[in-house]
């Protein structure tokens, strides 16, 4: 069941979470997918949460294939470059967003950093 599904992704996402990056008072992505059923996700400053269905006035909406994709995406395990030119993710509206999105949630895990010489 949807319901149970966001609830669960939203427990796991929630020590992720980086209130203020969207520098918004108030976001809302909604999710259309091919494959699965639609939600959307409110984000304010300091908080976030998953609803069922279409959001009224979406400030963004993204256009993906499946959840898994989607739950890929948002916790930095998939690269949102390689999902779009696959054909699996697309933005309609304010692409800063769609791409502040993919870092709302990703894990603080140590980033690789190459140096690069001349």
């Amino acid at each position: 069941m949807l319901s149970e599904l966001l609830t669960e992704k939203q427990k796991t996402l929630e020590p992720h979470f980086k209130p203020g990056l969207l520098q918004r008072n108030s976001t809302v992505f909604q999710f259309r997918f091919t494959k699965d059923e639609d939600f959307f996700l409110c984000v304010s400053q300091d908080s976030f949460s998953f609803n069922e269905g279409s959001a009224t006035d979406p400030t963004l909406t993204l256009y993906l294939d499946h959840h898994e994709t989607c739950w890929q995406l948002l916790a930095g395990t998939r690269d949102g470059m390689e999902a779009f030119m696959n054909g699996q993710y697309r933005a309609d509206g304010n692409i800063v967003l769609s791409q502040l999105l993919l870092y709302l949630f990703k894990s603080a895990d140590p980033t690789v950093v190459f140096k690069v010489q001349d």
